[in-house]
């Protein structure tokens, strides 16, 4: 599946509030006293020649009478290369409540007594480095803690029952870590100010914890790729402030129930795809305006789509491919969507035609309905569709003259018309630039082969009405051809 928005990190905006958090630098405390900060100052100084003296930290130390709060990465040492083991020797600078040491080259286990770091600490990041070994439980020590970020390392064991501890965490990334098989604990349900949670690809298990249902501030919720069991709750369609909701790749099970009016319209993005899930599409689903992804393939959904799906004005891709649905595609599709760019209904059992409007706002690049009953004809409004670059509507039962603007007007890269039998035409004698991959096996396209197709690679037009003789041209006019099947024709001649 062709999906970008699965593991994107927390949005801009809140980032941007964490780091605010962190400031000042200085407890009140150390900032009190000169001497705690000398000792904070000798400390940093201790960090900068421990890592090399990185060109990042050359501000460090530049003038006795600067002040340690106006050192540039005082707080933020992401991305800078840094290596070794965790740096303990954070745990003098009482006063710090930032750390982001993520995109590093940290290795090791973390302390047990990691709680060391102190109360003050705010802001936690040590992703994307390769620390091994469990949690510490001491990390519960950092009682103040709003964003802990674990996540992309070697961590094993099972997460800790302690992270609960933290009431205060807003934040937590723990995905993509090598974990061993559990749950997640139940004394995540006192973590009620969580506003995002990571922890896909945890190698969790168990029912969908329904105290998720119960955080208010939720706004981004990814239990993806784990093996969670059960139904999902209808209460989570209440969470009001959630915008994210992935629980892709998991064994969940049963219909989508929505109790009422859905009340989760923030949703900006849904996906539930690769589990067991079953019954039909929420008519309720309709009223997320806000929603640009909805990703329910490969389940057991049934029924047919509702129409108010087709209207959702926000809704930039739709993959429903993999599934049992019936009925005929939306009438309005595309006609009230006008950033809809990405349709996928693969292998269901839609029949009746090609929605006329599916591209009226000229954004649509892929549209792939292959493995389903459809019939009629390709509509002209595809065939001019100027941003199309995958069309696949590979067996089905459609027919008619393909229109010539197919060839000459969209943009496409993969053409897939195979198996439809009774599509007609003709081909123009050079195909678009830019097509790579041309499958029109058994149908009735006629006339001569195309002798110009610059990018071409697979071309596949077996069991056609293809007439006159392979042309010489052909090597020279398809330079980048790997497959050609031309069998069951009415031509002559040799391939040259």
């Amino acid at each position: 599946m062709a999906s970008w928005p699965r593991g994107l990190a927390c949005p801009r905006v809140l980032f941007w509030a964490c780091l605010a958090l962190a400031l000042p630098c200085l407890s009140r405390h150390a900032a009190a006293q000169p001497g705690a900060v000398v000792d904070e100052k000798q400390s940093l100084l201790q960090i900068k020649r421990a890592w090399g003296d990185p060109a990042q930290l050359a501000s460090w130390g530049a003038g006795d009478g600067i002040s340690i709060c106006n050192w540039t990465y005082v707080l933020n040492l992401s991305n800078t290369s840094v290596g070794g083991g965790f740096p303990a020797f954070l745990y003098k600078c009482t006063g710090i409540t930032h750390i982001d040491l993520a995109h590093n080259q940290l290795h090791g286990e973390l302390p047990a007594d990691i709680g060391r770091l102190g109360e003050s600490l705010l802001y936690l990041a040590l992703d994307h480095n390769n620390f091994t070994g469990e949690i510490p439980a001491a990390v519960s020590k950092l009682k103040n803690l709003r964003y802990l970020a674990l996540n992309e390392n070697q961590l094993t064991g099972t997460i800790p029952p302690e992270l609960g501890e933290l009431t205060n965490l807003e934040t937590l990334k723990l995905e993509n870590n090598p974990f061993g098989v559990g749950m997640l604990p139940e004394s995540f349900r006192n973590l009620r100010k969580l506003r995002c949670i990571w922890v896909a690809n945890c190698t969790l298990a168990g029912e969908f914890p329904n105290y998720f249902t119960e955080m208010s501030e939720m706004e981004w919720l990814d239990l993806s790729m784990n093996g969670f069991t059960g139904s999902i709750p209808s209460e989570i369609w209440n969470l009001q402030k959630l915008q994210y909701l992935y629980l892709y790749i998991n064994k969940l099970s049963g219909n989508i129930v929505v109790n009422g009016a859905i009340r989760a319209t923030s949703l900006t993005e849904l996906d539930v795809s690769e589990n067991q899930l079953s019954g039909t599409i929420p008519e309720s689903f309709g009223s997320l305006s806000n929603l640009s992804l909805l990703n329910l393939c490969q389940n057991n959904f049934s029924g047919e789509i509702p129409s108010s799906i087709a209207q959702l004005p926000s809704v930039i891709f739709l993959w429903l491919f993999n599934n049992n649905f019936t009925g005929a595609l939306p009438a309005e599709l595309g006609k009230q969507t006008p950033l809809l760019r990405d349709i996928q209904v693969d292998d269901n059992n839609f029949s009746g035609p090609i929605p006329p409007g599916i591209c009226d706002h000229q954004q649509l690049w892929v549209f792939t309905a292959s493995g389903n009953r459809l019939n009629g004809s390709i509509p002209d409004s595809l065939a001019t569709c100027r941003t199309l670059i995958w069309l696949q509507l590979a067996d089905n039962e459609l027919s008619g003259e393909v229109p010539a603007a197919l060839w000459t007007e969209t943009k496409l890269l993969n053409l897939l018309l195979q198996n439809n039998g009774q599509l007609t035409g003709t081909l123009p004698e050079k195909l678009y630039w830019n097509l790579t991959t041309l499958y029109l096996d058994n149908n009735r396209f006629s006339g001569p082969l195309p002798v110009v197709a610059a990018r071409l690679r697979k071309f596949h037009i077996s069991n056609n009405l293809i007439s006159g003789s392979v042309p010489a041209e052909l090597v020279t006019g398809m330079p980048q051809l790997q497959e050609l099947n031309l069998a069951g024709n009415l031509l002559s001649g040799v391939i040259p």
